[in-house]
């Protein structure tokens, strides 16, 4: 057995046959790199074997545990009732735009006021004031009268 076999016997130390360990110590009887090497594999699968396998903590009791190690909080002050008055002020502009949009929607008729005298504005008023009743002349009528028709 050569030095490089004996590496890969090494390797799977836990995992070899009785065979397997007899031919790799005749081999450390007369190499001593080798003799170092499977002496620190001994050593290292006692202190291993030393080591107490901890048992695993249950998921709850984790949680506990890192719950009491926190620091406490502070009670802070609760907004909840702005919520509230979101949800009103929010209902409240809905309403009013629908209400809005149903004033927009009807259509107003207005009642002209029954003309007691003259109409003041009338051009026929303006132009002949002893009459009393009003009598309305178009823009054109007027623009015919005064012969602005005639090019």
């Amino acid at each position: 057995m050569n030095c490089q076999q004996s590496e890969e016997l090494l390797m799977h130390f836990d995992a070899l046959t009785a065979s397997e360990k007899e031919e790799l110590t005749r081999h450390t009887i007369m190499c001593a790199a080798c003799a170092q090497a499977l002496a620190f594999i001994k050593t290292e699968q006692q202190w291993v074997s030393k080591i107490e396998q901890a048992e695993p903590v249950h998921a709850a009791a984790l949680t506990q545990k890192i719950m009491q190690a926190l620091p406490p909080q502070k009670a802070r002050f609760s907004f909840g009732f702005l919520n509230l008055a979101r949800a009103g002020y929010a209902a409240g502009l809905l309403v009013m735009f629908f209400w809005l949009g149903s004033e927009l929607l009807v259509e107003k008729t207005f009642l002209k006021p029954a003309t007691v005298g003259p109409v003041l504005n009338s051009s026929e008023y303006i132009s002949n004031p002893q009459q009393h009743e009003a009598k309305t002349i178009r823009l054109t009528e007027r623009l015919k009268a005064k012969g602005y028709d005639k090019e």
